[in-house]
């Protein structure tokens, strides 16, 4: 999927690589974003994106812009961020409304996707 479409109806969990322009521009645009920082090594990450695909093809989360920061090659943006690796952001109305770091069950994955409905 191209940057430039990351503010438009998206299906639910197709996670975009995060591209700071794109993220900005869906958070600015009011509509629910959410931000997973990620490594591939990280237990707790890999429990969130088993959460995650689980709950893949939900449309309770239609619309929502989901992008995924690479905490081991994008440490410029978890260091602006000030998160550490397996945490979830969730904006809506072009503010945070919600963040969780280390939650690894469905509740905690689910609170902060909620945020943005």
């Amino acid at each position: 999927m191209l940057a430039g479409s990351a503010v438009s109806g998206a299906n639910a969990f197709e996670f975009k690589s995060y591209d700071g322009a794109a993220v900005q521009q869906a958070i600015a645009s009011g509509k629910p974003v959410v931000v997973h920082v990620y490594a591939s090594w990280c237990l707790q990450c890999r429990a969130q994106e088993t959460i995650l695909g689980r709950l893949e093809g939900d449309t309770t989360y239609d619309g929502v812009s989901f992008f995924r920061v690479d905490y081991d090659k994008q440490k410029d943006v978890v260091k602006a961020l000030g998160v550490p690796r397996s945490t979830l952001i969730a904006y809506k109305g072009g503010a945070e409304v919600s963040k969780m770091s280390w939650g690894t069950s469905t509740e905690s994955v689910v609170g902060v996707l909620n945020a943005v409905n």
